[in-house]
């Protein structure tokens, strides 16, 4: 009788890693950044919950952390403008 090894699944650990890298490339673009972001640090931490492999699931989760912070940040900046901009009144 032969046992069968069982090999950890990790799908969601890898489309953390894909999703952070994407939110940090596009940090920069209002409300993308901070969607992808969000939605990887998300992604991240419900990896991380069912035990998936730790090292994609918290370099994804730490992409998406910075990604959403610089997403942030660039769509208030872009509210301020537009809502400050001359002849918006």
């Amino acid at each position: 009788m032969t046992q069968q090894q069982t090999t950890p699944k990790n799908g969601l650990a890898i489309a953390t890693l894909i999703v952070g890298i994407l939110a940090f490339l596009t940090g920069l673009i209002p409300w993308v950044g901070l969607l992808l972001g969000l939605s990887a640090f998300a992604l991240g931490v419900l990896a991380l919950t069912r035990g998936q492999s730790k090292p994609p699931a918290l370099i994804g989760g730490s992409l998406g952390a910075v990604a959403a912070i610089t997403g942030l940040i660039t769509t208030i900046a872009l509210m301020a403008w537009l809502i400050g901009a001359p002849g918006s009144v």
